[in-house]
């Protein structure tokens, strides 16, 4: 075995570990969601519709936080935030009100979630970083 299959092996374990990071990041993510959602929506509840809004709204939100985002930085969050709004009144059968209220909420919850870790010396931001 020569240093060329050591390289790309090297490179192979680099790619498998970016894609682990990428899940577990995924799931992590998905659970102040879906704890608001059971707060919030009891029939639609699910940890795989959570999975999908946070999927389908991460890449809806950084698509519309790009593009508004060149013409003014505080104009990409806010219609990133629309955009998320939008993805979750699909993903959750729900109206405009409960779509912001949702957001809302998890957003607080994932607010407390992270002071919980941080607590116990567990960084999200920390997890995102170093597993990538």
């Amino acid at each position: 075995m020569g240093a060329q299959s050591i390289a790309i092996t090297s490179a192979t374990m680099g790619f498998v570990n970016i894609i682990i990071a990428l899940v577990v990041l995924w799931i992590v993510t998905s659970v102040p969601l879906y704890l608001a959602s059971k707060v919030i929506i009891h029939n639609r509840s699910s940890f795989w519709y959570a999975m999908g809004g946070t999927f389908i709204g991460a890449i809806v939100f950084l698509l519309f936080g790009a593009l508004f985002g060149l013409i003014f930085p505080i104009l990409g969050l806010f219609f990133g935030f629309i955009g998320i709004m939008l993805v979750l009144m699909g993903v959750y059968q729900i109206d405009l009100g409960r779509a912001f209220l949702l957001a809302f909420v998890t957003f607080i919850v994932y607010l407390i979630l992270s002071f919980l870790l941080a607590l116990l010396g567990v960084s999200l931001a920390f997890i995102q970083l170093h597993l990538l």
